[in-house]
């Protein structure tokens, strides 16, 4: 395999995958990749293959635990934090930590104080209210996963110290009052998804977010501003996702500066109204592969900025848009359209006259029937 000079992180990642897929060293457990996320599963034989030949880099703690290879420099902990106490003197090379637990903080606190060249820390599920301060002193760390912890209420600033992080997971914080104010200086993001109180986000400016490719905005009730007052920023971004933001009434104005976007999800987002975006649609020059809405009350026909990307969308997925009536009789200029899925769109009687005539259209789902 030898990977375009120009091509991203993620879609060298990517190639692998498929390569790894096609040899069945793993294959898909869901068919849909919803959000650009995949569910794996492995032979048996594969997964005692992978034990025997890596048991010396990665070890779990557990409670049947007697001893452990020092050369150990992956862990995943599921016990408790005597026994991390009991190996972690041993341990002087460990690059990962993935709990599987629900760690007490004091162990997390442990665990930055004693491994200081950690590449990847996950904790998720977990109940603690604040993040140790110490989290700071990771200047390694490429990934931080944070999510699904419904107690913590905020992050300390010392977290936009780790200039390196390239990764944040911060989805299902569902308490987090507010993002840390520094957060501008995390110049190395790639991957930032996001559940907060707060109702505006990023109003310190995120013109530093250049390297972004994804960014995930998902529960989020009380949300009403995004991205305010920024135009040459996000320059990178190929992912950008919106789930139960309730509060939400339209997208933001720099979605016409978004040239990179190639997905935009929708979903539960009961105020929001389409219909904006700025601008003569026709100079937009979007170049979005995949637009997936679903459950947008205020939805009633798609908007023009959609016009924007009529050489490039590949797959419209629509759902429980209830008072959507009519589809667009300019749908079928989109050149490149191959999927097309509308589901329980109950208002929704009939499809443009100049549909049967596209010709890239491989797959038209339409749940129930017209």
């Amino acid at each position: 395999m030898s990977p375009n000079k120009k091509q991203e992180l993620e879609d060298i990642g990517e190639l692998y995958i498929k390569e790894l897929m096609s040899i069945c060293f793993f294959q898909l457990d869901l068919q849909e990749n919803l959000f650009g996320m995949y569910s794996f599963k492995m032979h048996d034989l594969v997964h005692d293959l992978v034990l025997s030949i890596g048991h010396e880099e990665w070890s779990e703690i557990d409670s049947d635990n007697k001893d452990m290879a020092s050369t150990v420099r992956h862990l995943s902990i599921s016990s408790s934090s005597q026994q991390v106490s009991k190996f972690s003197n041993k341990l002087t090379n460990v690059r990962s930590i993935m709990y599987r637990n629900e760690p007490h903080v004091s162990s997390v606190e442990a665990c930055i104080s004693r491994f200081k060249s950690l590449r990847l820390l996950t904790i998720p599920y977990s109940d603690f209210e604040n993040l140790p301060s110490s989290i700071g002193t990771q200047k390694h760390l490429r990934y931080l996963g944070l999510s699904l912890n419904q107690s913590i209420k905020k992050l300390p600033n010392s977290i936009c110290k780790l200039h390196n992080l390239q990764t944040l997971l911060l989805d299902g914080c569902r308490d987090l009052e507010r993002l840390p104010k520094d957060m501008r200086n995390m110049i190395n993001l790639r991957f930032l998804t996001i559940s907060t109180k707060d109702t505006r986000l990023f109003v310190n400016g995120v013109c530093c977010f250049n390297s972004l490719q994804i960014l995930w905005v998902v529960e989020c009730p009380r949300l009403e501003c995004l991205l305010p007052q920024m135009d040459r920023c996000l320059t990178n971004l190929r992912m950008l996702v919106f789930v139960e933001c309730e509060s939400l009434t339209s997208l933001p104005p720099i979605i016409k500066h978004l040239k990179a976007l190639e997905s935009l999800y929708i979903c539960d987002c009961e105020e929001i109204d389409l219909t904006g975006g700025g601008g003569d649609a026709q100079d937009l020059n979007l170049r979005l592969q995949i637009l997936y809405i679903t459950n947008l009350p205020k939805l009633e026909i798609l908007p023009e900025w959609l016009l924007g990307s009529a050489n490039t969308l590949k797959h419209l997925h629509i759902e429980q848009c209830e008072n959507l009536k009519a589809l667009p009789e300019w749908l079928p200029t989109l050149k490149s359209l191959q999927t097309l899925e509308i589901v329980e769109c109950n208002e929704l009687s009939s499809l443009p006259e100049g549909i049967r005539h596209m010709k890239t259209l491989r797959k038209l789902v339409i749940i129930p029937e017209l």
